[in-house]
């Protein structure tokens, strides 16, 4: 029989790390630290492991990398179906998939745009960019962990408002958040 790592220690573990996501989506672009992080199993950071906890269940299909041994954690923890990244409410990875070949959602049901949680080796560095939009009073400039492709598909995907998907970039037990309605531009 495998070994499965533990969950949260309580419920009020999930509801702390519930409102801090609400904060980072509430605040793109800023650095949030996830309260009771988890040991995670062998390919999820302890961020991204927080976030499944938090949000998947039986209702939300997740995809995970290919070789991720998260997928007995998963399923024992939240109760939430392996999808195929292009049909996943979560789609979990290391290496960034193209953001159109998510799912986006559709005019009558944009919330049905998937969340992709990206494993990144650090959040404090990395392009220069200009947020703009919700949750902001006023853009601001701040490194992502994103490459310029990453920046230009953001741009075709606003262009499809108020579809599409969020992106949260988790490393660590620290995660920002890029909501869907974010304008992201190199500065």
């Amino acid at each position: 029989m495998t070994r499965l790592e533990p969950g949260f220690a309580s419920p009020l573990a999930a509801q702390a790390c519930f409102r801090a996501l609400l904060t980072a989506f509430g605040a793109p672009g800023r650095i949030v630290a996830l309260p009771h992080v988890v040991e995670p199993p062998a390919g999820l950071s302890p961020a991204a492991a927080a976030v499944l906890l938090t949000l998947a269940d039986p209702a939300t299909g997740v995809a995970l990398p290919a070789q991720a041994p998260a997928r007995d954690w998963l399923a024992f923890h939240t109760g939430a179906p392996l999808a195929a990244p292009a049909d996943a409410a979560f789609c979990v990875a290391a290496a960034r998939p193209a953001l159109a070949s998510l799912r986006q959602g559709s005019e009558e049901v944009p919330e049905d745009g998937a969340t992709l949680i990206l494993d990144v080796p650090a959040l404090d560095a990395g392009r220069r960019c200009r947020l703009a939009g919700p949750g902001l009073a006023a853009p601001v400039t701040v490194p992502l962990p994103v490459d310029g492709a990453f920046v230009a598909e953001w741009r075709a995907q606003m262009r499809r408002a108020p579809c599409g998907i969020d992106v949260l970039l988790c490393a660590g037990h620290r995660v920002i958040a890029l909501p869907r309605s974010l304008s992201i531009e190199e500065a």
